[in-house]
């Protein structure tokens, strides 16, 4: 029987939830409402639906590919500084968007600055509730996340309410000064080493021993060469690009990532011009899939994690029941069964919402890499960032191409379904050996 430190499990883990989820409803649920407040100011600048388009492009493009720095930064400051600066970052964009009187200085504004911010924010907030939490990481995260969810609902209702009194200028000033809340929550995303316990168990101590294993391999392989690429490959953690599986795990939720993206861009439209429901019919629609979303992320992943299913597998059978509701979806036209429809969508997208960084963290922890985490974490916004840059391009070329939303459903399926046959190939071969 030995004498062990671990994380808390909870205790002033559920403060830093609390933190990150006070950051997520005031940073990350703002990209839902770019083309509220933006919209109308840029059709007066000119820019019009391909303007609104590049800024959400290039914020996509500042977003994911962060993550080629945003590993080696929260390695060096911090989760807590790190995420202070990801606020601080998101908040100074929207203040400067409000006195931007050229579409160039919103692309840089917003599309550069916010995106980066975005980035910073999404892995630092993940690897601060990852560190504090065990056995009930799936719950934190969910409750973390669930912030996020808040936030999509109640933004678009306070941007249009602000938006009919102070105008664009207005609105985005006090939006942005809303941003900069995400320091307060910034500020309770103390070191878990503050408020580590003392475990006596040998079962506990077994499941650590790779932790030590990765810290100690780490410092060896920074001693073998001290050359500058050596040590930028060290601090990058590029050693775990060489993994196969790894590359596999990420391509897989990279692949799901662009259908759900591409999704959330063309559901309103399949709404409103395929199945031919109005405006307010579709807001419906869309509020029930919110609202069951949120709902998911609430209370699903503590069942998850009582029942301690793996994060992989959770995500690949929620992946699976999106693609039956995406498929029944797009054939579906009366708006009774859109609207339920819309709410299955929206449990299963939470499911795999919550379980994406999980499913990062779990492999990093099974394979004794948990040090690598903010990194590995930074290489999966990467290849989101990739795949939908190219996959979600040809997804939308697909749309002007045949002129089906419908089938556009379709084809996103087949994203989530090639997700399914490169990890069920990687478990039948995993067996076989």
């Amino acid at each position: 029987m030995t004498s062990n430190k671990v994380p808390p499990d909870g205790g002033y883990g559920w403060i830093v939830v609390i933190g990150c989820a006070v950051i997520n409803v005031f940073n990350q649920s703002l990209i839902s409402v770019f083309g509220l407040m933006f919209g109308d100011y840029l059709t007066a600048l000119g820019a019009d639906a391909f303007g609104a388009a590049l800024v959400m492009n290039v914020c996509n493009i500042s977003l994911n590919f962060s993550g080629l720095i945003t590993g080696p930064i929260i390695k060096k400051l911090k989760t807590r500084k790190a995420s202070i600066l990801g606020s601080l970052l998101t908040g100074a964009a929207l203040t400067a968007c409000a006195y931007a009187t050229q579409m160039w200085q919103i692309l840089l504004s917003y599309g550069v600055a916010f995106g980066f911010g975005l980035g910073l924010i999404q892995s630092s907030t993940f690897v601060a509730v990852n560190s504090y939490f065990r056995n009930n990481k799936g719950k934190a995260v969910g409750l973390a996340l669930a912030g996020t969810g808040l936030g999509q609902i109640l933004m678009p209702l306070l941007v249009q309410f602000l938006l009919d009194i102070f105008s664009f200028r207005g609105t985005t000033l006090i939006i942005g000064g809303l941003a900069f809340n995400g320091l307060v929550g910034a500020a309770l995303l103390q070191p878990v080493e503050w408020h580590m316990r003392i475990e006596t168990d040998e079962e506990a101590s077994n499941e650590r021993i790779p932790l030590l294993d990765s810290a100690n391999n780490s410092s060896n392989t920074s001693k073998k060469s001290d050359s500058g690429w050596s040590k930028l490959a060290a601090l990058m953690d590029v050693a775990i690009l060489k993994r196969v599986s790894f590359l596999n795990l990420i391509i897989g939720l990279g692949l799901a990532y662009t259908a759900s993206t591409n999704f959330s861009l063309f559901f309103p439209y399949f709404l409103q011009k395929t199945a031919n429901l109005d405006m307010f019919q579709a807001a419906n629609c869309m509020s029930i899939l919110s609202t069951t979303d949120l709902l998911t992320r609430i209370t699903v992943p503590a069942f998850v994690d009582k029942m301690k299913f793996s994060h992989r597998t959770t995500f690949l059978m929620a992946g699976l029941c999106l693609v039956i509701a995406r498929s029944i979806m797009a054939e579906m036209r009366n708006l009774i069964a859109l609207m339920i429809t819309s709410a299955f969508y929206g449990i299963f997208r939470s499911i795999t919402i919550v379980n994406q960084n999980l499913t990062i963290a779990e492999y990093c922890c099974e394979k004794g890499l948990q040090s690598m985490l903010p990194n590995a974490l930074g290489f999966n916004m990467i290849a989101k960032g990739i795949l939908v840059l190219s996959l979600g391009q040809l997804l939308g070329w697909f749309v002007d191409y045949t002129g089906s939303y419908s089938l556009n459903l379709h084809a996103q399926n087949l994203l989530l379904i090639s997700t399914c046959i490169l990890w069920l190939c990687e478990l039948y071969f995993k067996y076989k050996d």
